[in-house]
């Protein structure tokens, strides 16, 4: 009797052991896991002005108002990983092409722009055990890019083209919601702040009126850039 009382301990708890743990909670409550995202901006206010305001630099400020995909679209995406339910750590890397938006050396020009941005993040969440999560992240990073006047795409040979470097602090305010245990819509309100260096790199003559920033000066103080979005991302949480 005592031989099978043991017998039936010891195959509970193989029984015990084979039963799989499932990934997430139901409510996508376990967010202790990797995090990977793709989102754009649906909407967004783009302010740049110029920086350091000074006695014969770059003067003008820019304002736009728009929606995806006219003159500027915006694609980030990034993996991150969560721990203790309420906090992401990870990386995230944009990409932007803009028409029309991005100060130049070439005052009132309609400049064409294509610039990358990587930005470390982390991020807090409000409710560990709810469907609908509330977070707010920040971040900040380093980004660059090509700037051109007069052509028909920033990478043809331009009349004017300029080589331009960022750093950026960004804030995000937002919900991870969860329509599944490992997928989530999240939306959220973007505000970045970059102050921008230039540096000319074409060799034909500065345009007059424009701001003499030359190719052997290295890259210099050019300008602030404010921007407001509003931004549909999809993630993956595995």
């Amino acid at each position: 009797m005592v031989a099978w009382r043991h017998a039936a301990v010891v195959l509970g708890l193989v029984a015990g052991l084979g039963v799989p743990t499932p990934a997430a909670a139901a409510d996508g409550s376990d967010t202790n896991r990797w995090r990977a995202h793709l989102g754009t901006d649906l909407g967004s206010w783009v302010r740049s002005v110029p920086w350091p305001h000074r006695i014969g630099g770059p003067s003008g400020s820019r304002d736009y108002l728009g929606v995806v995909g006219v003159k500027r679209l915006r694609l980030g995406g990034g993996l991150g990983h969560g721990f203790r339910d309420r906090f992401v750590v990870g990386m995230r890397l944009d990409y932007e092409i803009s028409r029309g938006v991005q100060r130049s050396l070439v005052p009132n020009a309609e400049a064409r722009a294509v610039t990358m941005t990587a930005m470390p993040y982390f991020t807090v969440m409000a409710d560990p055990h709810h469907i609908v999560r509330p977070y707010l992240s920040l971040r900040a990073g380093l980004g660059g890019g090509l700037v051109t006047v007069r052509d028909a795409s920033p990478l043809d040979r331009p009349e004017r083209s300029s080589s331009l470097i960022y750093p950026l602090l960004g804030l995000d305010l937002g919900a991870h919601a969860f329509v599944s245990p490992d997928v989530s819509l999240d939306g959220s309100v973007s505000l970045d702040h970059r102050w921008e260096t230039m540096r000319d790199t074409t060799p034909a003559p500065v345009v007059p009126g424009g701001a003499d920033l030359q190719d052997d000066a290295g890259h210099q103080a050019f300008g602030r850039r404010y921007n407001a979005s509003i931004v549909l991302a999809v993630s993956r949480w595995f």
